[in-house]
This record gives structure tokens, sequence and C-alpha cells, in this order.
């Protein structure tokens, strides 16, 4: 995780990443500059620093993403590319992100989802974060939030691919106005009866069924193929196949889903995480997918009945145009024969 250089209310400075409360002395610095209009030597007065310290928490709070610039001279082909691919989906609204590093895709993928997460929670709301490679990789930008609740949906997953880590949760447990709701349990496990083993432990089962009244929930979507998704991963080579001979095509916090958004059960009965019908029940579901190899696992997602809200990439979305089913196509039932 990116460390940043701190500087206190007494002035000191320090390398460090920012604890909840720093980052909510930071948005109140940002919110007192940037929306109140209120000048560095009146922030610095108010706070007992200098407008040099000042200056400098501004700057760490952009750096660490409490504070997200959006330059507006490109917006209306943006927007109207997102109107388009989620119209394609029937979605209610698509937000693209773009990716000029592709070093740190997982991350700016992630900003943005927790940059929607900040934007839509208010006080009150129970939201549903599923765990996954792209949210942790971006559990330094994790925001302050309201009073609210928070449900991790999936149990973390240990790759080859990437180093075991629920960052995302231990930080958004750190912060006193979040009730943190954690699943200890792994997403996926060998057999069976282990798994009905572990959702029968209280703190398991409290967890899962803290799932069925969500305001807003946050999934990542991927595609049933090899180096597409972390629980293929996990998979042994013949789980893989059978999932691919029950039609999977699609896979959301280990459920596997039909290119027309069929459930498909085949690694069920060993997965530890939210429901397709749970997520079908929150209020608003968003679902974050990058690449264009996913745009088949996407669609999947929408035909579900899962997603309102998606968060992509440029190449995801001119994908799913490209693969849009133009005048006097097939209606999506053959379409999937």
């Amino acid at each position: 995780m990116s460390e940043y250089t701190v500087v206190d209310a007494e002035g000191r400075t320090m390398s460090t990443v920012p604890t909840a409360r720093h980052r909510r002395f930071l948005a109140q610095l940002a919110r007192d500059h940037y929306l109140a209009g209120r000048s560095k030597v009146e922030i610095g007065k108010a706070n007992g620093l200098s407008r040099f310290q000042v200056a400098r928490l501004l700057q760490e709070a952009v750096d660490t993403g409490v504070v997200t610039i959006t330059i507006e001279a490109d917006a209306g082909e943006a927007d109207g590319l997102a109107e388009q691919v989620a119209e394609t989906l029937g979605l209610d609204s698509v937000i693209i992100v773009d990716i000029p590093d592709d070093t740190l895709a997982s991350q700016q993928m992630g900003r943005a989802a927790l940059s929607l997460v900040s934007r839509h929670a208010h006080a009150g709301m129970r939201i549903g974060l599923s765990w996954s490679r792209t949210l942790d990789s971006a559990a330094a930008f994790t925001p302050a939030l309201p009073r609210c609740t928070i449900v991790q949906l999936a149990g973390a997953l240990r790759l080859e691919s990437h180093r075991p880590s629920s960052e995302i949760f231990t930080r958004l447990g750190q912060d006193p106005a979040v009730s943190m709701i954690r699943l200890p349990a792994p997403l996926l496990v060998t057999e069976a009866g282990t798994a009905d083993d572990l959702r029968a432990l209280p703190e398991i089962s409290g967890t899962l069924a803290a799932a069925d009244d969500l305001d807003l929930a946050v999934v990542s979507v991927a595609s049933w193929a090899e180096g597409l998704s972390s629980v293929w991963e996990k998979c042994s080579p013949a789980q893989r196949q059978a999932g691919i001979d029950d039609g999977a095509i699609a896979e959301v916090s280990g459920r596997l889903l039909a290119a027309d958004g069929a459930d498909v059960t085949t690694i069920d009965d060993r997965v530890i995480a939210v429901t397709l019908d749970q997520l079908r029940r929150a209020t608003t579901t968003v679902g974050v997918a990058r690449g264009a190899e996913r745009a088949r696992a996407v669609r999947a997602a929408c035909a579900a009945g899962i997603l309102d809200i998606a968060i992509i990439d440029r190449a995801l979305a001119d994908e799913i145009l490209a693969e849009a089913p133009g005048p006097g196509a097939a209606p999506a039932e053959e379409e999937f024969r």
C-alpha cells in the first residue's frame, strides 16, 4: 500500500498510511477550502496551522483520494458513450473509467468504485462490499463515510497471483462511524461439508443474513475463464470444466452465471458468499469489471437482473457496444441458444 507524508495538527510530519480519523480531518479542510471558499490562512487560524501546512494537507487530500478532480473538457463524449452502454445493457447508469496507466488499472477501478460508494452513502445505510483484488488494491483510498453499516459479502481468497489481504475491510473497520460486519471465512472451500459447517457458525450465518437488506452492494464481475476470475484460480481443472459444461460464462462473488443470466450452481455448495437473489433484492447493485474480454460476462450479469450500475473501462465499453445486436437481430433468448 502506498505511503504519504502526513502533517498532523501540530505541524509534525510523518510517513504513514492515513488513518480514518486523519482522512476525516483532510475531508473537513477540503470542504472548508473547496466548497465553503475559505482561504488557507483562515483555515490555518481555525486549526492552529500555517497556510503552508494547510496547503500540504490539501495536496495530501488529493494524493490520497479524499478529494478527486474531474476535468469536464471531454465530458460530453464520455457521457454519451456511457449512456449508450447503459441503454444497451438496460442499466440505470454506467461509469466509464479512463485508465492511462495499465500498471495501476486495478487501483483506478477500485478508486472509482469507492468514490461511487462515497457519493451514494448516507447515514443509516447498509452497504455491502464483496471482497475483490480490485477493491483491495484501492484500500489506501477508503473514503470517510457517514454513520452506516458495511457488510462483507464474500470471503477472501488466498491467490498465488495476489498477496492475501482484506485491507479494505480492515480500514473501514477502523472508522468509528462505520459498523463493520465481517465474513470470517474463505470464499471457496474444498468440500461441501466444510462449507456447511462454516455457514452454521453464528458469526458467518449472521453476516450472510445481514446481506438480505442492502441499500447498496458493490461486486466484481468476472468471466469464467483462465486469468479472468479469482475463483477460477482456486478450482481444480475438473471443477472449471464442470462449470463450463453447465453453461457458466460469468462469475460474481463465487456465483456462476450462464449467458442468458440463469444461475449455474456447479460450485454453490462450496461457496461462502452473498447469493445472487440477495444481490437482486438490494436497492442498488454496482458491478465492477475491466477489459474487453469480460463483455459477455457483464451482459450475463445484466441479463440475470443483478446490476443497476456498472463501472467499466473504455475497452470494455467499446466491446459491449460492438457486440450489441443491430436492427433486426434475433431476440436475446434466441441469441444465447
